[in-house]
């Protein structure tokens, strides 16, 4: 007469301990990765990585480079880093073919943009020669450029970036001064007079970029007081001098600049926190040809100047 109860109990307790069994497992099933958050990174060739080597073959000739700072910071912060910063890139560029992947589900942007605006290139080339009136008149011509010109470029960037991207946070970069009062170079002639001009130069495009993006509401990041010490022709700089067989390299920060100029200064800048900067590789996918012209930005060496 117990035989029935009993199979009953047995088979209640082998349905309780399977049932268990099947929930524990199901428990310990991996659960899928979290996607990492969204990193766009805007700008010109100091945003893309001109200048720090290893660069992406992804089909263009924009010299990203993952040793750039949107890559080490991408790295430092486990984020999936989307490099639409390309060289030679103007505010227009950036406002016209690299904001296309911003959305809601963006959680960080930088932008680096204005050098190519007020004509970085086309200065430093003037002043490789000799002729020093030449020289001081393209920085003055590139100082009113950007105190005239350039604050009404950078807030359709800023605001546009804000509109796509509304949870986002969005930091501005500037431009490290590039002299520190010293020639070493056999083909350049920079005067003393030369060098504290365009310093100064970079001191007005950085208040620019700077009231711009407070005008927007966007962060800010100031790179200068990083590289103070590393100019071009300290003991160690973090800034190319002239290349003659990278020429595109000359006057862009080295791994160096990026590793410690800017990605510190950029992680603080974004809120990101990390205890591994630098570290890692990140997830990156790029924008294509997001500028109209490339070489833009680039110096323009001729040994005949010197």
């Amino acid at each position: 007469m117990w035989k029935k109860p009993l199979i009953g109990l047995l088979a209640g307790l082998t349905t309780v301990i399977l049932g268990t069994s099947v929930a524990a497992t199901a428990d310990a099933a991996p659960k899928p990765p979290r996607p990492k958050p969204q990193y766009v990174a805007l700008g010109d060739s100091y945003a893309a990585g001109d200048g720090a080597g290893s660069y992406l073959s992804d089909g263009t000739d924009c010299y990203r480079s993952l040793l750039g700072y949107p890559g080490l910071v991408a790295a430092s912060g486990n984020l999936a880093l989307d490099l639409q910063a390309c060289s030679g890139a103007v505010a227009s560029d950036v406002l016209n073919l690299q904001l296309a992947t911003l959305g809601t589900s963006t959680g960080y942007v930088t932008v680096t943009v204005g050098g190519n605006d007020v004509g970085f290139a086309d200065v430093i080339t003037t002043c490789l020669g000799t002729d020093t009136t030449a020289c001081l008149a393209a920085i003055t011509t590139a100082e009113t450029k950007a105190t005239t010109e350039l604050p009404t470029k950078l807030d359709a960037v800023f605001s546009a970036v804000k509109t796509k991207a509304p949870t986002a946070k969005v930091v501005a970069t500037n431009y490290p001064r590039l002299f520190n009062g010293s020639d070493c170079s056999l083909w350049t002639s920079f005067t003393a007079q030369e060098m504290t001009r365009l310093n100064e130069g970079s001191d007005t495009l950085a208040a620019v970029i700077s009231t711009a993006a407070s005008t927007a509401g966007i962060g800010f990041t100031d790179v200068r007081t990083p590289f103070v010490g590393h100019a071009v022709c300290d003991s160690t700089p973090w800034i190319h001098n002239v290349e003659l067989w990278t020429q595109f390299e000359s006057f862009h920060p080295n791994a160096d600049g990026y590793r410690y100029g800017y990605t510190p200064a950029a992680l603080k800048g974004l809120g990101v926190v990390t205890s591994r900067p630098g570290k890692g590789k990140p997830t990156v996918t790029t924008g294509g040809l997001t500028s109209t012209n490339t070489s833009r930005g680039h110096v323009q060496i001729n040994p005949a100047q010197s």
